[in-house]
């Protein structure tokens, strides 16, 4: 007999296999197949659950309960108003959000020591359930895919513990986490109506109580430290709001809160001396301005601003702003140079493109000296980091070239089809190891490398596959109209003279328009 076959098993399979439509291990205390896939086993005990039917007691006395196989009744929420901030979330709601917590799906697995509790964030646990939930998801899952580096994240350290002290932060942070998880569910699930419903009266009420605030600091006279704590939440309720609208693909929200977020930031200028903290957080969000603004600006040709612009100087968040700060000189040339606006020094001389590529080197040093002071969990998450440095390398050199140098120049034709292999290649690598923990940073160099791939097939389908890989992990986003993007400039072969001019061309025609993160 083998040493198996004398374990103690239980008598039926786990909820979680029986869902899965799997053969369960039936071990104890749970499935081992639950904890390969890093899956929550919930054990073989009573399970309750509510059924349909009429509660005879309680705030839905009277009203039907949900169940699985019950339709989700949803409406549009009704309209906010600047006299009301009561939140619009029903008991209803609230009672569908606490039995949906029993079922939401754990695809992904625990992501390590970095995942705090909320407890531990001095945010108050006296909250609804479907609130700590939120929060929860937020903390652990939202959060991770904000930060270019799961290990340094502000977004968990800084902008969560806000929550506690301003509503209108709180009702951001909920609308956010309440659509992430919504993407957990199939559209047809119960869970996937309920949360998304939850989305749009958060965000509902956080632009409510943010027309209140922004009102508030253009007529009521307050100390400088009023000033600027309200300031500081309000431009977090919006950056937090511009990234939930970067979540819905060909939505343009994202547009009018990045404007909103101008306007708080330049109003802010000349600012008398702030505490250091909230300094610091202010900083943080500006550079996030800064960094989604650049992104926007490499598709954005009818209304684009060509006033230069400086990140924040501070280095404890900046991760890939190094980067991120050439490719905005890049696209600022490239913009002048198609108005015929720069100097008569051609563009591919040595001038601006010798410029462009010492400053692309001294980034790829910086980030490779950052990544030693950044505390991974393994030599493996260390090396990955370094892997993305090298992709962002040759992806902004490629970008170079292809904005800034003359196309029939037979040297950056060499140069680019050497970057977009060292990308294909160091792809590879990453997908050998845990490439999920940097997934979400993946889409600038993966669109760069494919712009260079018309007539190679098998180089096509890497990034095809590379691309569902990034929105299964991290989220679609736009990225999907990315890669729509991508396979029209394939197929358009001839058509266009770079994928520039035919974002241009397509912007003027079609209002196309797609963002590259």
């Amino acid at each position: 007999m083998s040493a198996r076959s004398t374990e103690q098993t239980a008598v039926k399979d786990c909820p979680t296999c029986q869902r899965r439509r799997i053969k369960c291990d039936r071990g104890l205390p749970g499935c081992r197949k639950c904890g390969k896939r890093n899956l929550e086993c919930p054990g073989y005990g009573l399970k309750l659950k509510w059924v349909q039917g009429v509660a005879s007691r309680g705030n839905l006395r009277g009203k039907a309960i949900p169940s699985p196989s019950a339709p989700v009744a949803t409406s549009n929420p009704p309209p906010s108003t600047g006299n009301s901030t009561e939140t619009c979330i029903t008991n209803a709601d609230a009672d569908a959000l606490n039995w949906c917590s029993h079922f939401t799906p754990a695809r992904f697995g625990p992501l390590g020591p970095h995942s705090s509790p909320i407890a531990e964030l001095g945010l108050s646990n006296a909250r609804p359930l479907h609130v700590s939930r939120l929060l929860s998801w937020f903390n652990e899952r939202v959060a991770h895919r904000l930060a270019w580096v799961p290990q340094q994240n502000a977004w968990r350290h800084m902008i969560l513990p806000m929550a506690e002290s301003s509503e209108t932060v709180m009702s951001s942070i909920l609308a956010i986490a309440a659509h992430d998880l919504a993407t957990e569910y199939a559209p047809t699930d119960l869970g996937h109506g309920t949360f998304q419903q939850m989305s749009k009266n958060y965000q509902n009420k956080s632009l409510a109580l943010l027309a209140k605030e922004l009102n508030g600091l253009s007529t009521t006279p307050a100390s400088p430290l009023e000033a600027s704590t309200t300031s500081a939440y309000t431009l977090a309720s919006v950056i937090i709001l511009c990234n939930n609208e970067f979540m819905k693909p060909q939505g343009a929200g994202w547009r009018v809160h990045l404007s909103a977020a101008r306007e708080i930031i330049l109003a802010a200028k000349g600012r008398p001396y702030r505490p250091h903290q909230l300094a610091c957080i202010e900083e943080f969000l500006m550079l996030e301005f800064y960094e989604a603004s650049v992104w926007a600006d490499l598709t954005t040709f009818n209304n684009y601003n060509g006033t230069a612009r400086a990140p924040p100087t501070g280095a404890e968040n900046a991760v890939f702003t190094d980067y991120i700060r050439v490719i905005d000189q890049i696209t600022r040339l490239e913009r002048l140079k198609f108005r015929s606006e720069l100097v008569e020094q051609s563009p591919s001389s040595h001038g601006p493109m010798q410029d462009i590529h010492s400053q692309i080197d001294a980034a790829r040093d910086n980030m490779m000296r950052l990544s030693e002071t950044i505390h991974f969990g393994s030599e493996e998450d260390q090396r990955g980091f370094e892997l993305v440095i090298w992709m962002y390398y040759h992806a902004t050199l490629i970008y170079s070239y292809q904005a800034l140098a003359d196309s029939d120049t037979a040297t950056s034709t060499y140069d680019v089809g050497i970057s977009r292999d060292e990308i294909l290649r160091y792809v590879q690598f990453l997908s050998e190891t845990r490439d999920g923990m940097f997934a979400q940073d993946l889409v600038w160099p993966l669109f760069t490398a494919g712009t260079l791939l018309r007539g190679h097939p098998v180089g096509q389908q890497v990034i095809r596959e590379c691309f569902g890989n990034v929105m299964r992990i991290s989220r679609i986003l736009d990225r999907a109209r990315v890669l729509q993007f991508l396979e029209t400039w394939w197929s358009e072969s001839g058509t266009y003279t770079s994928w520039i001019d035919m974002a241009r061309q397509r912007s003027r025609d079609s209002q196309c328009d797609f963002l590259i993160v």
